[in-house]
């Protein structure tokens, strides 16, 4: 007779369609919601980890487990100090710091559309650059140098903070800090840049080629990597991992001599990328929302599905790897590496703070910057307890498994 058969058959599909979930689920170890006014759109992790700031049209700082520290103002760029405590930030035409408490500490307009900043680690120089301008100031706010004749579009420090390099559709340039061009590679548009932390080097994405650099400009490698365009770039601290993520959902590992590690696939565009400083955690963000966590040799530990498309500039990790923070336009999340180490280990529950009822208002071109609002922070809502819900299930269906084969015996 058939009917036990497919009695069995039964079984194994709901055993299966109960416990899969609980086996591959990852979730994040907190969530902090953005105003119903507001988009998130960037974020970005002091080096140990203890300050996340998220931007868009409102800037929220979380402690490392969450907590609120404060909001307020805007920016759509971010960068933070080492230490955390200065946070440079861009919105439209001007260019801020933020200090570790909230505080303006000073702003700058650069009379264009700022297209990138940069900041050194310890916050004493600061650059924005956009449109054919670029403006750098000192940390506490004192021009001391403009440029209006540099197209550019990414800008960033190089050779111990002594040397600057443009990138944009003029191609790579390089100046001393006088903003005088000193040498260029001017062969085509160049697109992304990633500069190591001891900017002994930077390297360049344009479409499907990835170009490295030395400090003066000199051309040490090119490659050519057959499929799409790449639209995230990250480089480790140390130089040793170079992350690409492209428009035909590829994720392609190099090291610092240009050869490829191992590749990989998420299911579409990877719009955002972020790599520790010694290479071994690598988080990428899909416009699909999915957050993905590799280590270097490429064994992909584990996922999540955010509400929300992932922009670019919207992951991070701390400098040890141990924290990983992404942004949808809705929400910002936090995880620990430790969620997603191999063998899978159980990951904790979910808990998520509740906003402040009232949200600063955001960054007004014609009306200046409102002051922010600034809290000592809440505790983590008390996270629900973990249940056994998927083995009761299975239990369950089990019995009524067995019941059924009696039946039919």
């Amino acid at each position: 007779m058939k009917s036990p058969c497919l009695v069995v058959l039964f079984c194994i599909v709901v055993l299966v369609t109960l416990l899969a979930p609980a086996a591959c689920a990852t979730g994040p170890l907190w969530t902090y919601p953005a105003s119903i006014k507001g988009t998130l759109s960037g974020v970005v992790i002091a080096e140990d980890g203890s300050v996340v700031v998220a931007g868009g049209d409102q800037l929220v700082a979380l402690g490392r487990d969450g907590t609120k520290r404060w909001t307020g103002w805007s920016g759509s760029r971010l960068v933070i100090s080492r230490d955390g405590s200065r946070i440079l930030t861009t919105r439209d035409t001007n260019f801020r710091i933020i200090d570790g408490s909230g505080n303006m500490v000073w702003s700058e307009t650069l009379a264009d559309t700022v297209k990138d900043i940069a900041m050194t680690p310890d916050g004493s120089l600061v650059l924005a650059c956009g449109g054919s301008r670029v403006k750098l100031m000192d940390g506490s706010g004192t021009g001391i140098r403009f440029n209006a004749s540099i197209p550019v579009s990414h800008c960033g420090f190089i050779a111990d903070n002594t040397r600057i390099v443009y990138i944009g559709k003029n191609g790579a340039q390089t100046s001393n800090l006088t903003l005088l061009i000193e040498w260029g590679d001017t062969n085509m548009t160049q697109d992304l840049l990633g500069i190591p932390a001891d900017g002994s080097s930077f390297v360049t994405a344009t479409n499907n080629r990835i170009r490295w650099y030395n400090e003066y400009g000199e051309l040490d490698w090119e490659e050519r990597i057959p499929g799409g365009n790449a639209l995230a770039l990250a480089v480790s601290r140390d130089g040793s991992t170079i992350v690409i993520g492209r428009d035909d959902g590829s994720v392609i590992a190099l090291d610092t001599d240009g050869n490829t590690l191992w590749t990989a696939q998420e299911s579409g565009w990877v719009t955002s990328a972020a790599v520790s400083d010694d290479g071994d955690t690598i988080v990428t963000g899909t416009i699909g929302g999915v957050v993905a966590v590799y280590d270097r040799d490429g064994n992909r530990l584990g996922s999540y599905a955010a509400s929300e498309q992932i922009r670019s500039g919207s992951v991070a990790v701390s400098g040890d790897g141990s924290l990983i923070a992404a942004v949808d336009a809705s929400r910002v999340y936090g995880f620990s590496r430790s969620q997603f180490a191999l063998p899978a280990v159980t990951t904790a529950p979910t808990s998520t703070i509740a906003p402040e009822t009232t949200i600063p208002p955001t960054l007004s071109q014609t009306t200046g910057l409102p002051a922010p609002s600034v809290s000592a922070g809440k505790p983590i809502a008390p996270a629900t307890p973990k249940t056994d819900l998927p083995f009761v299930l299975s239990l369950l269906a089990g019995a009524c498994c067995l019941a059924l084969m009696k039946r039919f015996r």
